[in-house]
C-alpha cells in the first residue's frame, strides 16, 4: 500500500476524535435552494460531523458506513441511523503539502503511519474505488429494504390510525367512502376536540406519506447515478 503513485494527490488514512463520527445536524434547505444544491443536500444526508468539518474545508473525504433502522416505541416513527464501518478511521484524498492543513480540522486526530519515523500510509485509488463500489451495492440493497421496511410499518400504523378514525365516524356516516376523505370532508364539522383528533390522524397520514415518497426519491436518483 506504500507504493508510489503518479498523480497530484493521493489517499490517506486519518484517525477520527472519540465522537466525530456521529451523525451532523441535518442541513435545512435554503430559501432559493436549486435542483443542484437539493441533490447535494440528498448526497450528504447522514453525514458524520468529521466528513462535514473536512469538507467545510475542501477536503475530499471517505468513510465507509451502514445504515440501520429502528422504530420508535412511542411514535412508531422509522429512525435510520449512518454508523462508520471503520470506527475511528476515515480517507482523504489530499496533496502532500495538505497534512497540516488536515491535521487542523476539527474531528481529526491524526494520519495513520505504519511507524513513528515513517509517513504516513498511502493508498491506491483502486483499494479505495473497491471500498466505494461495495459500499455503493450494501446502499442499493439497503434502500431496498428500507422501503420494504417502511412499507410494512406504514401499513400498521395506517391500520391503527384508521381504527382510531372509526370511534369518532360511526359506520352509518362511512358508506363507501374511505375514512380519511370522509374526515378531510367532515372535520370543519366537528366538535373542537374531536377537530383537533382528527387533524393529528391526518397529518400524522401525511408525513408518513411524505416518508414514503422520500424514501423512493433517494432511491430513484440512487439507481439512475448507478
Amino acid at each position: 500500500m506504500n507504493d508510489a503513485i503518479n498523480t497530484k494527490t493521493a489517499w490517506y488514512a486519518v484517525r477520527s476524535v472519540p465522537g466525530a463520527q456521529r451523525m451532523a445536524t441535518v442541513l435545512e434547505p435554503a430559501n432559493d435552494e436549486t435542483e443542484a444544491e437539493k441533490q447535494e443536500r440528498e448526497r450528504r444526508k447522514g453525514e458524520s460531523i468529521l466528513e462535514r468539518s473536512l469538507r467545510a474545508e475542501g477536503i475530499d473525504v471517505y468513510m465507509p458506513s451502514f445504515w440501520d433502522i429502528t422504530q420508535h416505541q412511542r411514535t412508531n416513527k422509522m429512525i435510520e441511523r449512518r454508523f462508520p464501518l471503520l470506527v475511528g478511521y476515515a480517507f482523504v484524498n489530499i496533496e502532500q503539502g495538505d497534512f497540516e492543513r488536515v491535521r487542523n480540522v476539527d474531528g481529526v486526530l491524526s494520519f495513520v503511519r505504519p511507524s513513528f519515523d515513517r509517513g504516513p500510509i498511502v493508498f491506491r485509488d483502486t483499494d479505495i474505488g473497491s471500498l466505494m463500489f461495495a459500499d455503493f451495492q450494501a446502499r442499493q440493497q439497503w434502500d431496498r429494504e428500507r422501503e420494504q421496511r417502511l412499507t410494512l410499518s406504514h401499513a400498521h400504523r395506517r391500520n391503527a390510525l384508521n381504527k382510531r378514525l372509526g370511534l369518532i365516524f360511526p359506520k352509518g356516516r362511512r358508506k363507501k367512502v374511505p375514512l380519511r376523505m370522509l374526515a378531510e370532508a367532515a372535520i370543519d364539522e366537528l366538535a373542537p376536540a374531536s377537530r383537533q383528533h382528527v387533524l393529528s390522524i391526518l397529518n400524522e397520514l401525511k408525513a408518513m406519506d411524505e416518508e414514503m415518497d422520500a424514501c423512493r426519491a433517494r432511491s430513484s436518483h440512487l439507481y439512475s447515478a448507478a
